[in-house]
């Protein structure tokens, strides 16, 4: 005959099989729910990213049909470049000073990246979230020759960013 053991050393094996199989549950819900929270984040800055790139295109296409051309040479005039310089000295990462440019194309521009009509009113849901002057810059760079080098630098924080996010573009106007 065999020997049996007992059936009671069994009681209880069934609930702590439920319990550990709805923890791993538990914990593959919460790494769900992390992951979609990531996602949205990640979504967000794409969104701004297209934004700001759409923004800075504005920018330069306005730049290359407004600024002024020397009738018999072509080139660009000097004081037209340099106009567009605005707040052209950097502080820190996305923290700019110097003089803002008074250039009719920038100063709009500017309004429309911190989501402003023309008289300085915010318009809700347009602009960047965050946008200050401080975050914004336009570097006009003729030192070589013949080359007119602008970069563009957009910085925007939303409410949820710990720091702030930023997209620079250069351009070369002729």
């Amino acid at each position: 005959m065999r020997n049996r053991a007992p059936r009671r050393s069994q009681h209880g094996v069934f609930l702590i099989e439920v319990l550990v199989a709805i923890t791993i549950f538990a914990i593959g819900i919460l790494a769900m729910i992390s992951m979609q929270a990531v996602s949205i984040a990640a979504q967000n800055d794409s969104q701004y990213r297209a934004e700001a790139e759409h923004l800075i295109d504005q920018l330069t296409s306005q730049m290359r049909l407004n600024v002024g051309h020397d009738p018999t040479t072509g080139t660009l005039l000097a004081a037209d470049f340099t106009a567009l310089a605005h707040q052209a000295t950097t502080d820190a990462r996305c923290s700019f000073s110097g003089t803002a440019s008074a250039n009719a194309i920038v100063t709009d521009w500017v309004k429309t990246v911190k989501g402003q009509d023309s008289g300085g009113n915010a318009i809700v849901g347009k602009g960047l979230p965050g946008v200050t002057d401080a975050r914004l810059q336009v570097l006009a760079n003729s030192s070589v020759a013949g080359i007119n080098q602008v970069r563009v630098t957009i910085c925007w924080q939303g409410a949820n960013d710990k720091a702030a996010h930023s997209h620079s573009v250069v351009a070369y106007l002729d």
